[in-house]
């Protein structure tokens, strides 16, 4: 079961998070991870998870195209622990703790970053005893073999992933990338792994849309499940403010929404990364976040409603929820 769980206190999330004595059965489970510790640019992301929570009083349950999620059941399980100055302790204690959430629980896993570098375990994490396609939307493809002294920055998760045979290159699909280091592009064409940079939205919506989908429906039939990373900076710097590492030439909030709505399903699980709220100009950068996370959550609210395909086994119940709150994982 997960353990070390501290709750400062109930999280409304506009009515959809599980409140104490409630059902027991979570449709999605939302996690945070306050860290920065892996971030080379401005800070402040270590603050997104709780102005996330701060901001979900306003979330939308209903998405731009009119689906509704508003009867979601959300069980918050609260934050990992990290240590800022102990990036190695930081992420064995977040492989660690994924480990268990996604042994236990029966429901997409939305994660609210934190800097890029934790997606690393997390997703070395549900990767064990899957095969796991992965859709990396980033400006950077964080493929650097060291960032700043350290292999584990958030310059260097995807080439961690891939080098630990978590994820096949294969099965890998980086979206909106623009901001490329030395030895990246070189990295990315000799593993095979596909791309649809943000240069391509620009020269052909339409064409780089279909490139996308194209990939997308080669790696669906080669996982089982596939896990979603979004680093706030796919968006173009004008949509996302609030970031340690803004870059311009991006995509727009519309047309991000438009391809997190095409995925395909199963997804195992969804992150949020590199919203650092002390940047947000205005609060939009907050806005689009809240724009992601309903468009996630309208995904799994019309996965839920579509039947089960024949011999799927039925959803066991969370083990051990306990009070339904925000706490310290």
């Amino acid at each position: 079961m997960v353990h070390n769980i501290d709750r400062p206190g109930a999280r409304v999330w506009n009515g959809l998070a599980v409140p104490a004595g409630a059902a027991r059965q979570a449709d999605v489970v939302v996690v945070g991870v306050p860290f920065e510790g892996g971030a080379g640019g401005a800070g402040g992301a270590s603050q997104g998870p709780a102005r996330v929570r701060e901001l979900s009083v306003r979330l939308k349950t209903v998405d731009r195209r009119g689906r509704d999620a508003s009867r979601l059941r959300l069980l918050d399980l609260g934050d990992v622990e990290t240590w800022r100055f102990d990036l190695p302790r930081t992420v064995e204690r977040i492989g660690r703790t994924y480990e268990s959430v996604f042994r236990e629980v029966p429901a997409p896993v939305l994660t609210f970053g934190g800097d890029h570098s934790v997606t690393y375990p997390i997703v070395r994490s549900a990767a064990r005893g899957r095969t796991l396609g992965l859709v990396w939307f980033d400006a950077h493809p964080d493929v650097l073999d060291g960032y700043q002294g350290s292999r584990v920055s958030h310059g260097s998760p995807l080439r961690r992933i891939i080098e630990d045979g978590a994820v096949d290159p294969a099965n890998v699909l980086l979206v909106g990338t623009r901001a490329y280091d030395a030895g990246e592009v070189d990295f990315i064409r000799e593993h095979g792994i596909a791309e649809v940079p943000a240069a391509a939205f620009t020269d052909g919506p339409a064409a780089a849309t279909a490139a996308y989908r194209r990939h997308l429906d080669a790696i669906a039939g080669r996982v089982d499940a596939f896990y979603v990373t979004v680093d706030i900076d796919v968006m173009d710097a004008s949509c996302v403010p609030g970031t340690g590492t803004p870059v311009a030439g991006g995509i727009g909030s519309g047309q991000l929404l438009g391809l997190l709505e095409a995925l395909p399903e199963p997804v195992l699980a969804y992150d949020v990364m590199e919203f650092a709220p002390g940047h947000d100009t205005g609060g939009v950068t907050g806005h689009a976040v809240l724009a992601v996370t309903t468009a996630f959550l309208a995904r799994i609210a019309a996965a839920r409603s579509r039947p089960a395909p024949s011999g799927t086994p039925a959803r066991q119940p969370l083990a051990a929820a306990g009070e339904h709150a925000p706490r310290t994982l």
